[in-house]
């Protein structure tokens, strides 16, 4: 029964954004059966949420047609500890410090229920269903409206001490910089996602640069920056250099310490830069050590796209419940 569970069977993979959530059914190769999400709405609590997601697991248990249903992996934003699935202070699920929503799951939908931060599965993911299948060592960065990496070393997840490591959005890439939302300055996210491109494009206005970008200051996107750098507008090219820059800084520290087979980035802003994505590569290579001088630096854009997590989340479930006796 074990040997045949290892081959059949679906998964539930679900994931948890501070604005939406989503849960999949999903097949061992890695194939997204079916799909159903709702708001977050976190700011309802905790229980409230467990209630909704229960739903949608029960929607996408549906579509397996009978078939085994191995267990529910969560990918979630963090910080989180993954072995009790207990939040610590995390900045975009109000008011769920402290709480974890693995009883309350497991309690509606009767299934085992194994949680882990978004970025790590993201990084699992990548080793089993990206263009790195079998590395053992890769390290995945989103560089969206937060930055947060997944660390994949010697065949293993890296989650430290509590569930917090990866948190490479808060190394300083720039001393007295922009901060990021928890305070730290002149930190990696502080001043290279999304809206620190938009308000590091704010600014410019405000002090009067001339650009194309028109409009409340308050209300602009890294997109429309981006938009704009394409269209040739000088300002928002500045800003695109500094943005390159505090990435190459970030990226290139996280290639020194880890030494992985693959650096692979996902995210709104990795979207928008890939038309400069050669001269990321440059960045992070002039801030590498000299290795990557020679061998190139060991970048790629993610294939999964948005599914990373959640196939992460997939195969957590998946590896947990073939180990299960």
């Amino acid at each position: 029964m074990h040997h045949r569970k290892s081959i059949t069977g679906y998964a539930i993979a679900a994931d948890i954004g501070g604005t939406n959530m989503r849960a999949a059914l999903v097949s061992r190769a890695g194939e997204v059966v079916s799909r159903h999400s709702a708001a977050t709405t976190p700011e309802r609590g905790i229980e409230d949420a467990a209630g909704r997601l229960g739903d949608l697991v029960a929607q996408a248990r549906k579509d397996a047609s009978g078939e085994t249903i191995v267990g529910i992996g969560v990918s979630t934003a963090g910080p989180i500890d993954p072995s009790s699935g207990t939040y610590n202070h995390p900045p975009n699920l109000t008011g769920w410090h402290g709480r974890t929503m693995r009883p309350l799951l497991g309690k509606v939908t009767g299934l085992n229920v194994w949680i882990g931060h978004d970025a790590t599965l993201a990084a699992l993911a990548e080793t089993r269903y990206g263009e790195h299948q079998g590395a053992k060592n890769l390290v995945y960065v989103t560089i969206s409206t937060g930055i947060g990496a997944g660390i994949f070393a010697n065949g293993e997840m890296v989650t430290g001490s509590t569930g917090g490591a990866g948190e490479a959005g808060h190394v300083t890439v720039r001393p007295g910089g922009l901060r990021c939302n928890v305070g730290c300055d002149g930190c990696f996210e502080g001043n290279a996602s999304g809206p620190a491109i938009a308000r590091m494009a704010a600014a410019k206005v405000r002090s009067g640069e001339k650009t194309r970008l028109h409009g409340d200051p308050a209300h602009i996107t890294s997109r429309e920056v981006f938009e704009a750098a394409a269209a040739g507008d000088a300002m928002a090219q500045h800003v695109l250099d500094t943005a390159i820059e505090n990435i190459g800084i970030g990226l290139g520290g996280l290639l020194n310490i880890l030494d992985p087979e693959a650096l692979v980035i996902g995210g709104g802003v990795v979207e928008g830069l890939k038309p400069w994505m050669g001269r990321v590569k440059a960045a992070v290579q002039t801030h590498s050590l000299p290795r990557y001088k020679e061998r190139g630096v060991p970048l790629s854009v993610t294939r999964l796209g948005d599914d990373a997590s959640l196939l992460g989340a997939a195969v957590l479930a998946f590896h947990r419940a073939d180990t299960l006796d």
